[in-house]
């Protein structure tokens, strides 16, 4: 005789019945193969990355081979680039590429900083996003056209009157400010390369700055702090991460930038020793010669070993910049449990 515990055993449980039934199954097995699609997707994604910078690097060591067995590190070390001779170096070029990369991010990142918190706290809204639009603007501008803006103006300005302004005061106390006022030089690809980083490093500096909780403005106000010791002492070290993410990125516009270089810098294989001398980048000496290096295999692996050099700066500063990052995000965070 069943007894009532029985009957109720054998009762199917509503999950059970529901699992049970054959196009539950097949909804759950398609799920299950989505799933797995996707994660492969995304996995493919990430491998071709990887696969892609490795076959970039791999193409240019191949490429570059015979420069760097000829030559060894002296190649970076060695002043001389004389393709009928088939001797060369690639210190000018380093230098020049370091000279125009390093006046365009002082001159670029306390602008755009500034202009960040403008926009972000001290603007109105409707200049905030007037300007904020004109900025995304900038930043997509081709940089030949930032090359005619400084052809056009800038090169005169910087011969009329800034060079020989800084000759007759600055420069008789430092010769780094003497020179030859030409307007063409490292000084004028300098300047144009920083306008062009200006809109990319603000625009992500007022992006991190809007993302700051407002309940900790709100009890930096409360606490007694004014406006500008709020901005300056809580929201910017707040954001400090994605401000040094910002001039990472603006160093790896700066550092490759090519057609505005290319036509302000001189192009004159020469060490700059003075802000007024004329020189030559790695990316406006690819520009300029590559297409007649060709004929020759050593020049062309030259030119090629340069590009190569180019890209480790550039791994090397973004390398650099994740572990800043990495220290300021985990020190930030060892502070806060800290003080919990």
């Amino acid at each position: 005789m069943e007894t009532p515990e029985t009957v109720r055993q054998e009762i199917p449980k509503p999950s059970d019945a529901v699992e049970g039934r054959p196009e539950v199954r097949d909804e759950q097995d398609l799920a299950g193969r989505s799933e797995r699609l996707f994660g492969w997707i995304l996995k493919g994604g990430g491998i071709s990355i990887l696969a892609l910078f490795g076959v970039v690097l791999l193409v240019c060591l191949v490429a570059a081979w015979p420069s760097i067995h000829r030559f060894g590190l002296s190649f970076l070390w060695s002043s001389a680039w004389n393709p009928n001779r088939k001797i060369f170096g690639a210190f000018p070029y380093l230098v020049g590429t370091l000279w125009v990369t390093g006046i365009a991010m002082i001159t670029s990142i306390p602008v755009a900083i500034f202009s960040a918190l403008f926009l972000s706290d001290y603007a109105p809204p409707w200049l905030s996003g007037i300007v904020s639009t004109l900025m995304e603007m900038l930043a997509g501008i081709p940089s030949i056209v930032f090359g005619a803006f400084g052809i056009t103006f800038m090169v005169p300005f910087l011969r009329d009157h800034l060079e020989p302004y800084l000759a007759q005061t600055l420069g008789k106390r430092w010769d780094f400010f003497n020179g030859d006022p030409l307007g063409y030089g490292i000084l004028a690809a300098g300047f144009v390369v920083g306008f062009m980083i200006v809109p990319l490093v603000a625009t992500v500096t007022r992006d991190s700055l809007l993302m700051v909780p407002q309940e900790m403005v709100e009890a930096s106000y409360a606490l007694g702090a004014t406006k500008a010791e709020t901005v300056f002492f809580v929201k910017l070290r707040e954001v400090l991460p994605g401000i040094v993410g910002s001039v990472i990125l603006g160093f790896g516009r700066a550092v490759g930038e090519t057609m505005a270089v290319l036509l302000l810098v001189g192009n004159q294989p020469s060490i700059p020793e003075t802000i007024q001398d004329v020189g030559y980048t790695i990316s406006s000496l690819l520009a300029n010669t590559f297409t007649y290096a060709v004929i020759d295999p050593l020049y062309a692996a030259a030119e090629v070993e340069l590009g190569l050099i180019l890209l480790l700066i550039t791994l090397a500063v973004n390398t650099l910049g994740r572990e800043l990052l990495l220290r300021l995000m985990g020190g930030r965070l060892a502070g806060s449990v800290g003080g919990g």
